[in-house]
């Protein structure tokens, strides 16, 4: 019983220590006239370790010797938004594996623009990044890399393997049917714009700050906190002002699952879409 009640208090004044937490953000965000808002949520709520330990994205061993020559695609002629047809928001749960639902959304929206609705297996492509290593898993793993999983090795069907938010093995024996023959990478936000246009979804990374995590709505910018760590996503849309972005969190995070970022944060240390390579996108 006493362990009960200790437990309670601790949580209790986690709680509490939260809510104020969120409270001063919220005001800071009114001080400053921040272009976004702050809520409290199912990722806030978390420990600060439990927040890093969805945060998947690695840095460190990508090569750009390796990488295929940087295209530049021009910039829309029109001025104003646009969005790219992509599949629904995911919750990749309580496991670093941010990397495969970022590239695997990224497909998705490639084969979207053919006419083809494709719902692939995030636990197969976290499980050969794991074969394949360093890391994978629930542990993380590297943009480019994940391409070349995609142009390399392919992925199965989500019916043939569902996600499990853990590090499991799919059946023996399946054989991938979902490839790509070919993507490019680049840091122009111009470029990433109009691969949305003609390619679809862009698969990109940026570092994440405590104050994202109670993003509820508007045009992100960093306004406080420290680092976390580094987080893929996938880029769906662009207005004026900024990048709208699908995130892996659930619809219960952010504006029902998404979010949207200020350009700004592409030059800041928030590195959205410049970091580790840059913004990578299928082109066949």
């Amino acid at each position: 019983m006493k362990k009960l009640v200790v437990c309670l208090c601790v949580f209790a004044l986690a709680t509490m220590a939260n809510a104020q937490d969120i409270q001063s953000l919220q005001q800071l965000l009114r001080d400053t006239n921040a272009s976004w808002t702050a809520a409290e949520n199912e990722i806030s709520r978390m420990s600060p370790m439990e927040q890093e330990s969805m945060l998947g994205l690695l840095p460190g061993i990508y090569n750009l010797a390796e990488f295929p020559e940087e295209s530049s695609l021009s910039a829309p002629e029109e001025r104003g938004g646009y969005e790219t047809p992509h599949t629904p928001i995911r919750n990749q749960g309580q496991c670093g594996s941010c990397y495969a639902f970022g590239a695997c959304a990224t497909y998705e929206g490639w084969r979207l623009l053919g006419g083809t609705t494709t719902d692939l297996s995030e636990q197969w492509f976290m499980m050969k990044a794991k074969q394949i290593g360093p890391s994978g898993g629930c542990s993380g793993w590297y943009l480019d890399t994940s391409m070349n999983l995609l142009k390399n090795h392919g992925v199965v069907n989500e019916s043939q393997c569902p996600y499990r938010a853990a590090e499991a093995n799919c059946p023996t024996g399946l054989v991938p049917s979902h490839k790509i023959s070919a993507w490019a990478s680049t840091t122009s936000k111009a470029t990433i714009q109009n691969a949305i246009r003609q390619y679809g979804p862009v698969y990109a990374g940026f570092a994440v700050y405590t104050d994202f995590s109670s993003y509820s709505g508007g045009y992100y910018e960093y306004k406080t906190g420290s680092l976390r760590g580094y987080h893929a996503i996938c880029v769906v849309g662009y207005d004026d002002i900024g990048f709208k972005v699908k995130n892996s969190w659930g619809t219960g995070w952010g504006d029902k699952g998404y979010f949207k970022i200020k350009y700004s944060q592409m030059t800041n240390s928030v590195q959205f879409g410049t970091c580790f390579g840059g913004s990578f996108y299928i082109t066949k």
